[in-house]
């Protein structure tokens, strides 16, 4: 059952999501015009991403809940597409629905082992490596050849940097959730839910 403070971690994290991709994500396709050069700055993504799994402990759909809402609330930026596109930001949607089915399936192996921290690092880089294979093939459909090409090669460029961004990210938003759980007033009880 779905409770209040489960909507408000999904609409916060959603909300931050977006902050970051207008102030910082967007900014590479923004200045270069170049589709996928967004892909600098992937960093920030992997530690929301990171903490949101973290924080969603192994239950179901909420990250399927935050990137629906993050993928309206990007439609007027330049992150996957041209400003008010929506049919790009489906990629987004079907992304997260992987990404919820498998990450948090894993959740409580790595929980029980006491890895989250290498559970972390795992979302954050095959999050964003598989979203590449999704972008690819959801852009296949709806853009033309020439942009599909660039993007696939942009993609390749920059693959080294996003990986090591999201990696590093991963490492960032376990560290966060640490944090998190050791405050002293501890509003959410993390580890009876």
């Amino acid at each position: 059952m779905w409770q209040s403070r489960d909507l408000t971690l999904v609409i916060l994290i959603a909300v931050a999501s977006f902050v970051y991709t207008a102030l910082v994500g967007q900014l590479g396709w923004l200045f270069t015009g170049i589709p996928g050069s967004n892909q600098i700055f992937t960093i920030g993504h992997g530690i929301l991403v990171s903490f949101a799994f973290l924080i969603y402990q192994g239950r179901r759909w909420r990250f399927l809940l935050q990137q629906s809402l993050f993928a309206i609330l990007v439609i007027p930026t330049f992150l996957l597409g041209t400003p008010f596109e929506v049919l790009p930001r489906v990629a987004i949607v079907i992304h997260a629905i992987q990404g919820d089915i498998v990450f948090n399936s894993l959740y409580g192996f790595f929980k029980r082992r006491n890895k989250l921290l290498w559970w972390s690092i795992f979302n954050a880089v095959e999050f964003f490596i598989v979203v590449k294979f999704v972008n690819i093939l959801w852009f296949s459909l709806i853009y033309p050849p020439e942009f599909v090409t660039t993007f696939i090669n942009t993609t390749l460029l920059l693959a080294p940097l996003s990986i090591g961004g999201t990696f590093f990210g991963g490492i960032i938003g376990y560290k966060i959730y640490q944090r998190i759980k050791k405050l002293p007033f501890e509003p959410i009880n993390l580890d009876k839910v």
